[in-house]
C-alpha cells in the first residue's frame, strides 16, 4: 500500500468518525469503507496516536469483553479564544481601533515595501504601494477607482475576515495602520500626504472593507 493510498484511507476513516453520531468500533469502520478490519484498526490507532481520535469502551455484543470504540476529538475553538483576547485590547471600540492601527503599522513595517531612495525624483503611485503591501499580507483587492487625487479601493479582509465579523473596529484599525505605514515607508513625501479611511463595504458580497485615500488639505498659515 502506497503512502498516498494510506493517507486517503486514513482521511476516509477520519471523516467517518467525524460524521458518526457516537463512538464506532473497527468492525463498523471495516464494513462502512470496505476494508479489512485489521486495516481499519491500523488507521484508527494511528488517528489516536496523532490526537485526532480517542478510544472509549463499548458494551459487548453478546457474551464477551467490552469492545473498543473510537470517536473524533473535537478541536478547541481557538478562533473564539483569539477573539476574546483581542477584545481585551481596549475597553472601547475606539481604543481597540487605535491599538489595532499601531499593530497594523508594525505588521507592515515587518513585511512592507522597501523604502524609496530619497534622491528619487518621481513620487510612486500610492495605489501601487497600497496594493503591494495588502496583497503581500494576504488581502485581495477587488476594485480600484481613482479621480482627482482620491482613490477608492475595495478589498476582502481575507486574513481578518473572522475578526472583522465580530470586531470590525479591529479590522479597520489594522488596515489603516498597514496603509499609513506603507505610504510613509514608500516615499517620505507620501507620509501624511493622504488621509486614510477604512469603513465597511456597503455592497453585497464576500468583501467587507472599503479603503479611501484622499490627499490631505494643505494647512494655511
Amino acid at each position: 500500500m502506497t503512502t498516498t493510498t494510506t493517507g486517503r484511507q486514513r482521511d476516509r476513516v477520519r471523516s467517518l468518525l467525524a460524521e458518526a453520531d457516537g463512538p464506532i468500533d473497527a468492525q463498523a469502520v471495516s464494513a462502512a469503507l470496505g476494508v479489512h478490519v485489521t486495516t481499519a484498526r491500523f488507521h484508527l490507532n494511528n488517528l489516536v496516536d496523532e490526537g485526532s481520535a480517542e478510544t472509549v469502551p463499548l458494551a459487548p455484543e453478546g457474551v464477551g469483553r467490552p469492545r473498543v470504540g473510537y470517536r473524533i476529538v473535537v478541536a478547541p475553538p481557538i478562533d473564539e479564544l483569539l477573539l476574546m483576547l483581542i477584545a481585551k485590547m481596549g475597553s472601547t471600540p475606539e481604543v481597540r481601533e487605535h491599538l489595532a492601527a499601531e499593530a497594523g503599522r508594525e505588521w507592515a513595517a515587518r513585511h512592507g515595501v522597501a523604502e524609496a531612495d530619497p534622491q528619487e525624483m518621481l513620487v510612486p503611485d500610492p495605489v501601487v504601494i497600497v496594493e503591494t503591501i495588502l496583497t503581500r499580507l494576504g488581502f485581495r483587492i477587488t476594485d480600484v477607482m481613482s479621480a482627482f487625487g482620491r482613490h477608492e479601493i475595495n478589498l476582502c479582509g481575507c486574513p481578518l475576515q473572522h475578526i472583522g465579523d465580530e470586531l470590525p473596529e479591529v479590522a479597520r484599525g489594522v488596515v489603516r495602520g498597514i496603509v499609513e505605514q506603507a505610504l510613509a515607508a514608500g516615499y517620505q513625501r507620501l507620509g501624511g500626504a493622504y488621509s486614510v479611511t477604512v469603513r465597511p463595504d456597503g455592497r453585497e458580497g464576500d468583501c467587507e472593507l472599503h479603503l479611501s485615500l484622499e490627499r490631505a488639505k494643505a494647512s494655511s498659515h
